[in-house]
Order: structure tokens, then sequence, then C-alpha cells
């Protein structure tokens, strides 16, 4: 099979990568503007300026409406377009009408003619539907699946075929999916039947879909999320391994007068001010909008959701450069209950993710702590775990002491036959030693520090000086009262007997004092 996919970045199991197509290159994460071969509102050319080269379309659409006459022509003379084009193979019509007209040998044959350069297989959509459907949806998939080996020619074809995940909501099924699709010679998969459950913003199913499927698929080959089309879903989908999307979001919700933002879609009628500064909403104000005729308005509020969805995937793509994806997951976390949830769902995958996270990379900044869920970045999650589990101070006296810099500077103590380890929230702790290594070299964070967070802390300390104590260790602790997650460690660790040297006007780094 050959290579289509080359990966130059990573951040969590999310990646920028490179997909290699017959009519060129394709970078990773990438949006797949969905196009009506039938009643295409907005010019293809529009869709190119705003920054897609790459669309896709229904093949069983276009074999009904053009027939032979696309085979003669192509895909890309028939649309017009001489970039990346993708075809479903009509599974969407056996969705929302139960089958359709046409085999699977007779609509494969036909995205190989078009030329196609990505197809995907005849697939049976499993939407949200009862166990047993579920189950019958990913049998007839992997048949397909299976059947299509045979007149595909995988190993030469310029086309790249993706084979779909089935099995919706249920988890089982998906994996069950996913893990017998991992031995099928297919270069690119897909991740089917989110777009039911998105519509009603739970997109911790989604998430779980994901996550469910990932465990078993091959990490090299590129993975495709059908009909994921908002924002607020990209970086979610991305941290767990999604490589590309696809949706007629930006029409149906301009169909509706919906307006996409980073944090959700408004309604045109409810906004005064454009939050946007793309073409259109620079030349033209809401009301102009909601004055003009349905059909010009529809195509303005259009190109704009194109350009929201690509700043948001340009946003996540920054993200992974420099090291802050998972800050963006807790952000986007607090635009809407819902993405609250998705961030607890996605915290379950953290050791999956943590596998894929480097532990340095090129122009990796430095961490931003906001809330207790910014201690499940799988980063932290790594040094915390470390210092917990494996951490031996290399002297007997161990002296823990605040870390007052809130820019993650500390200093390297100069006392003899002493170990200084750091206290810090978020982080937890962190010894002189390895002082300067991401992310103890720069950090942020606010005051005062959450209830939460305080809590983790003390917890934090609490398990490392009874593990300490039981290795042998002698432990003096420092605190000072005018951090109150300071005070707390020290009355804490006083409630456990041990020695703990009240600073009362200490300022700046703790200096470490041999005792």
């Amino acid at each position: 099979m050959p290579n289509v996919f080359r990966i130059k970045d990573f951040e969590l199991a999310g990646r920028i990568g490179v997909l290699e197509t017959a009519s060129g290159r394709v970078e990773t994460p990438a949006f797949f503007p969905v196009v009506d071969p039938l009643r295409q509102e907005i010019d293809l050319q529009e869709i190119k300026e705003a920054g897609f080269n790459q669309v896709i379309t229904n093949a069983y659409l276009l074999y009904r409406r053009f027939g032979d006459k696309a085979r003669e022509m192509g895909v890309h003379r028939i649309l017009g377009f001489d970039g990346v084009i993708m075809t479903d193979s009509g599974a969407y019509q056996m969705l929302e009408y139960g089958s359709i007209d046409i085999d699977q040998r007779t609509v494969v044959s036909f995205e190989k003619d078009i030329k196609s350069d990505i197809a995907v297989i005849l697939d049976h959509p499993t939407g949200d539907v009862s166990r047993r459907l579920a189950e019958q949806s990913v049998i007839n998939t992997l048949n397909n699946a299976r059947e299509a080996i045979s007149y595909l020619d995988l190993e030469t074809s310029k086309t790249i075929w993706v084979l779909p995940i089935q099995g919706g909501k249920y988890l089982d099924l998906v994996a069950k999916s996913a893990s017998e699709s991992a031995d099928l010679p297919y270069p690119m998969y897909g991740i089917g039947s989110p777009t039911v459950f998105m519509e009603k913003y739970n997109y911790k199913v989604v998430v779980d879909m994901i996550g469910a499927a990932k465990r078993f698929l091959r990490p090299e080959r590129p993975v495709h999320l059908f009909g994921a089309g908002h924002p607020l879903m990209f970086p979610f989908a991305v941290a767990l391994g999604v490589d590309t999307f696809d949706s007629a979001s930006y029409m149906l919700y301009a169909r509706d007068d919906r307006y996409i933002t980073d944090y959700g879609t408004v309604k045109l009628q409810e906004l005064e001010y454009f939050p946007c500064s793309c073409p259109v909403c620079r030349k033209y104000t809401p009301k102009d909008l909601l004055e003009m005729p349905p059909e010009q308005r529809r195509k303005l509020l259009a190109i704009h959701n194109l350009y929201a969805i690509k700043r948001s995937i340009e946003r996540v793509k920054q993200s992974i450069r420099e090291g802050r994806l998972w800050e963006l997951l807790v952000e986007v976390s607090h635009y809407r209950p819902e993405m609250r949830e998705a961030l607890r769902a996605i915290s379950k995958y953290y050791r999956y993710m943590e596998s894929f996270t480097p532990t340095s990379k090129g122009g990796l900044r430095g961490a931003r702590l906001f809330s207790i869920e910014s201690t499940w970045n799988p980063r932290i999650i790594r040094l915390r775990t470390w210092v917990l589990l494996r951490y031996r101070p290399p002297f007997n006296l161990v002296r823990l002491a605040p870390l007052l810099s809130r820019s993650g500077m500390c200093q390297q103590s100069k006392a003899d036959g002493l170990s200084l380890v750091y206290y810090i929230p978020y982080l937890g702790a962190v010894p002189e030693e390895i002082c300067g290594a991401y992310p103890t070299a720069q950090f942020s964070y606010g005051e005062p520090v959450p209830d939460d967070v305080i809590r983790d802390l003390v917890n934090f300390l609490r398990a490392l000086v009874i593990r300490l104590k039981r290795e042998g260790h002698d432990i003096i602790i420092e605190a000072t009262p005018k951090k109150r997650w300071s005070l707390e460690i020290g009355q804490e660790m006083q409630r456990m007997g041990l020695k703990v040297l009240w600073a009362r006007d200490l300022k700046g780094e703790p200096k470490a004092r041999n005792s």
C-alpha cells in the first residue's frame, strides 16, 4: 500500500501532516467543504478564495445526474475545480432514506473512473439507532470493505480509498469495527455517523466514538471524521488524532440565517456587530444582510461561515506548533456546558494522548494554567506522575518549599546535603534537579488560585510526603501564610506531624538552607 500521509508535528494525539493526492498536497488538519453537484449556491472559486483547495462531493448524485458523461470528463472537469476532490459513495442518502438503488461495485468503480483523489467505499452508516441495527451496520460495512479489496487495486491505485468505521454510540461496536478495519489494507480511515449527535450538541458521544476507534487504528494512517463542521468540535477531534473533516454546515447554517463563531452559532437577527474581519464582515453589517434578498444573504453568510471554519482550523494548527492544544481545549470548554462535558470525556484518553505527546519540541511555549482542567494536560500529568512515583531525592533530607514566582522561574539550591523540592499549584511539585525542563521552565497562572486546585495540591503533596517518609526521608516543610495555597499546605503538613518553617516575610524565591 502506498504511503500517502507524512506527519510533520505532534501535539497530544493531534498532528500536522501532509496528505499526498493525485491532484496535490493537503496539509492537515484540513476541512473539506461539501459541494452539491446539482445545486451549489457558492461558486467553487469562492470556496478556494476562502482558503480551501479541497472539497468533497457525492459520487452517487454524480452518477445519477451525469453517468457516462462524468466518466468521460472526470470529476474535476464536471465540478470545474482543479484542487483535491474527495467523493462520498452515497452513504448519506442511505442514512436519510434507508437504502440507495446502486450496489457497491458500481459506485466504487464509478469513483475510480471519474478519478476521485480520495474516495469512500459504500458503507452502511449507523446513525442513532438500536443496538441490533448498529451491529448490522458494522457487519455490512466490514463485509463491503473486504469485498472491495478484490477490485480496488489498493497497492497501485492513485485514488486514496477510505474505509469508514461504524458503531455509533455503541463504543464496543466502534472498537470491533476499528480493530477489524486495522487489519485491512486501506490507506485512510473514516469515522462515521457523528452528525446526529453533533446536531444535539452531544459532543461527548462523538469524543468517545473517536477515542474508541483510534485506540485500534494504525496511527500512521490518516483519519477522516464525516459530517463534522463546527469549530467547537475541531480541537477535540484533532487532539484524539483526527486529520480531516467534511460538512455542508457552512451552507446549512446560512440557510437558517445562522452565523458561525468560535463559540457557537448565532442567529443573524441577534447580532448588531460582526465579531469577525473576513471579507464579508468587513464590508457589511448584520443589518445590511438582513435587508438583502434571501438568496444573496445566504451566499454571504455561507462565505463568512467558510472563513470562520478556516480560521478555527488554522488556530488548531498553531496550537499544535506551540504545544498549546490542551490549553485550547480548556478554553473552548468554557464556551458551552456541552464542551465542558466533552473535556471531561476526552480526559479519559489522557494516556493515549500522552503516548504521542513529545517531551519537547521547537517553538514550545510556556504553559498557561487556568483551572483544575489544566492539570489534566498530558504533559503535566507526565510530570506529576514521575514526581509522585519515580522521583528519588539525592539526599536523605528533603525540604519542600513554595515556588512563589508565577512565571515558572525557580532557582537551584547551593546547599549541600539537602534535596530541595518546590511545590506549586497545578504542577504539584518540581524537584530542583529538573528546574528549567518543560513545563517547569515557564508557566503562568492567575491569583487567587481556585479552591479545587488548592485541594488538588494538598492531596498531591500529602501523597508525595507519605511515599518519601515510607522510603526513610526526613522532611521539612517551608510555608508562608501570605499565599493561601501555601498556608493550607503548611497546616496539612502540621496535622501530619511534620516540621513546618513558617516564613512570614518570605519574598521572591525561597532560599534553601542547611538544617
